[in-house]
């Protein structure tokens, strides 16, 4: 059985290469982007994601709060989980509301844990 595609929007690269390695070690198949028109090619170039990963303030992003509904209609139907070093209350008055935040920093065995949960169990 082939190993689930996991694509990471990252613009850091030292996080976006951490994040990589784990999910590798992990057993998926992690793709890496720096940007919303990286993915947005990525995915017209015919790949498909079991799930995506993207920081919130990445760059090309047409800000926090659309984000997430620039991201669900490049990937339709894909669950998707955003990491971010934005507190709770700064992330309100940005108007993000999204259901899987990843704390930066993050302990590497709850990122699995929440791509596993993405997998098995994708939101609505």
């Amino acid at each position: 059985m082939a190993a689930e595609v996991i694509l990471v929007i990252e613009d850091d690269v030292h996080i976006g290469g951490l994040v990589v390695q784990v999910l590798r070690e992990a057993g998926f198949a992690p793709a890496l982007v720096r940007d919303v028109r990286a993915a947005r090619d990525w995915r017209q170039e015919g790949n498909t994601p079991a799930a995506v990963l993207s920081d919130l303030m990445v760059a090309g992003s047409p800000g926090p709060a659309q984000l997430t509904a620039e991201l669900a209609e490049i990937f339709q139907g894909a669950p998707l989980a955003l990491m971010t070093g934005v507190p709770p209350r700064r992330r309100a008055a940005l108007g993000v509301m999204h259901e899987r935040i990843i704390e930066k920093p993050f302990e590497l065995e709850a990122l699995i844990a929440t791509i596993h949960s993405m997998i098995a169990a994708p939101l609505p």
